[in-house]
């Protein structure tokens, strides 16, 4: 193994370079090894709760929320044919076992249980967008990745069926007497054959997976999502986020980023029940919590490059802090060589491109839309995933870093100069975190 000397270079708010040093003797991975082992075990953000009031509020999630009667499973369109079914895989009904078909648009959730259902988002509204009063909370499930299509032989009668159920995700459910009505048909096929659904309303005693169209959704009156992270944003008017951890109280936030909570939502409002781990707030004047990243790199390697060639530069990074999100401002590159640097840039986190997107579709003004999660830079590496099936693929650098995240990126050199020695300098600007700066010395070959 080559030993290398790591070069650290740490950012905190409010100046640009701190504790300089050289860590003799360890690679970067030894390096980042040693930060995973320093993060373990302690806390990630600080104890917070919330109430908030406001429509729409819209909660974004990789949780789940237990779903009880009375609650209606309003389906989406099927594409290609614009038919509203919903089905039951392994579904109990009776002494009888198979796939449930129901039929109809807004079907009723009116005894039992669904259990708990894995979602993806979660909105909470008083009025409908054309201003009409609908109160609701409307929750967005999550499709259980990695489940084959059941094969079905559907009756006649039933021909869009199969066609319905091939552009239909699937959900986990674990019914226990459920009572479903207010559907125009139904069928149970088992294989034996079919039975046709009468009188308007079912009971399922158990099934495996509910499969419906992406656009469906489930719409109650009250739900408690339980979230190992969560992202909460809209059009609050008035409520309080509050912390002791913090040294002053936080201003009515128009988003938060959070773990370990459980948020109870009703039509036009959203509390957490008990306290979460606040990791960051969009407020009027920016973002919350601050953030420290620290990065280490080997200071003294000269890449050598070939002409069209490409070498990496790996960097370590962490969010040292363990508090707050990190989230990047701005990417530069200066010196003779920054026509050669790249860096690549990860798109934020699921939960945080989801709830941004959500509260620009609902053409909400606020501090969410205000922290933009896109930059535009000439620095950017595109399409390098193309050319690297036989070397190393080059690792982005977050865009939105969880707090207490350890891992590494690559800043990328490529040969595209005349031959010559060349430095460069990369800059990574933080919107709660100090600029870093990272030297690049290159030969092109």
């Amino acid at each position: 193994m080559v030993m290398s000397a790591v070069f650290v270079l740490g950012s905190q708010s409010g100046c640009g370079r701190s504790d300089e040093s050289l860590e003799d003797g360890l690679t970067p991975e030894q390096l980042q090894a040693r930060w995973t082992t320093e993060h373990a075990g302690r806390p990630v953000g600080h104890a917070a709760s919330f109430e908030l009031s406001g429509s729409p509020l819209i909660l974004t999630t990789e949780g789940t929320a237990r779903v009880d009667a009375p609650s209606t499973l309003v389906t989406g369109p099927i594409f290609p044919d614009d038919v509203h079914y919903v089905f039951f895989s392994e579904a109990q009904v009776g002494a009888q076992t198979g796939m449930l078909v129901l039929e109809g648009n807004r079907i009723s959730l009116t005894a039992g249980t669904l259990g708990n259902v894995a979602l993806s988002k979660a909105t909470t509204r008083t009025h409908r967008e054309d201003g009409s009063a609908a109160p609701a909370v409307e929750l967005k499930t999550r499709m259980d990745s990695g489940v084959s299509d059941p094969e079905i032989t559907f009756p006649e009668d039933w021909s869009l069926a199969k066609k319905a159920l091939f552009f239909s995700d699937p959900v986990a459910i674990q019914p226990s007497g459920l009572t479903l009505s207010g559907f125009t048909r139904g069928v149970l096929v088992t294989p034996s054959g079919s039975t046709a659904i009468s009188g308007g309303s079912v009971t399922v005693d158990a099934a495996k997976h509910l499969y419906w169209y992406t656009t469906s959704f489930i719409e109650n009156q009250a739900s408690v999502i339980e979230s190992p992270r969560f992202a909460l944003g809209g059009a609050p008017q008035a409520g309080a986020l509050a912390s002791s951890e913090l040294s002053s109280p936080p201003p009515l936030p128009g988003g938060v980023v959070g773990v370990q909570g459980r948020v109870l939502l009703q039509p036009g409002s959203a509390r957490s029940e008990g306290s979460f781990q606040l990791t960051q707030a969009m407020t009027e004047s920016g973002l919350l919590i601050p953030a420290e990243v620290e990065v280490a790199f080997d200071k003294k390697k000269a890449l050598e490059v070939a002409q069209h060639g490409r070498e990496l530069l790996t960097v370590v990074y962490r969010e040292k802090t363990m508090r707050g999100d990190a989230v990047l401002a701005d990417l530069q590159v200066t010196g003779s060589g920054k026509e050669a640097v790249r860096v690549a840039l990860d798109e934020p986190e699921t939960i945080v491109g989801e709830l941004w997107e959500a509260v620009g579709d609902a053409g909400i003004v606020g501090p969410v839309l205000a922290i933009p999660i896109a930059i535009t830079t000439p620095f950017l590496a595109i399409g390098e995933w193309i050319s690297c099936l036989f070397t190393t693929c080059p690792v982005a650098y977050p865009l939105w870093m969880k707090a207490g995240t350890v891992s590494r990126f690559h800043v990328i050199v490529q040969g595209n100069l005349a031959p010559g020695t060349y430095d460069a300098e990369v800059t990574l600007t933080g919107r709660n975190y100090a600029p870093i700066t990272i030297p690049v010395h290159f030969t092109i070959e």
